[in-house]
């Protein structure tokens, strides 16, 4: 097979393992990681000229990878909530642990006499 060939067939797993939503968040990330080295590394062996086939499968290529490119930023806008959700846990298990870390020392008065 040919390398566009190759790529078309990365691309359609990629896309296909980012629409499955059943699967656990981490290996999903993993293994997108995994198809993207795979297709990388097959990117640099597809050069011109190209038959009618390697055309049209190019232009699907160029299709998946918008709808990937859209997959993925969901992907990261969810990993930077989640991120976000236990920055605030943190910080509110910190007051709750410590409440009076917080308080300001504004208005103290101090006795010059002793």
């Amino acid at each position: 097979m040919t390398p566009v060939y190759d790529c078309h067939k990365m691309t359609r797993r990629l896309l296909d393992l980012l629409e499955a939503a059943n699967q656990d968040r981490d290996s999903q990330i993993e293994q997108a990681e995994e198809l993207l080295d795979q297709r990388g590394e097959i990117l640099p062996g597809i050069q011109p000229p190209f038959t009618e086939e390697e055309q049209q499968l190019g232009r699907e290529i160029n299709l998946m990878n918008q709808e990937i490119e859209a997959h993925l930023q969901k992907l990261s806008q969810a990993v930077k909530e989640d991120l976000r959700e236990v920055s605030v846990k943190k910080q509110s298990m910190g007051k709750y642990s410590n409440p009076y870390e917080a308080l300001q020392t504004d208005g103290v008065f101090y006795d010059k006499r002793n």
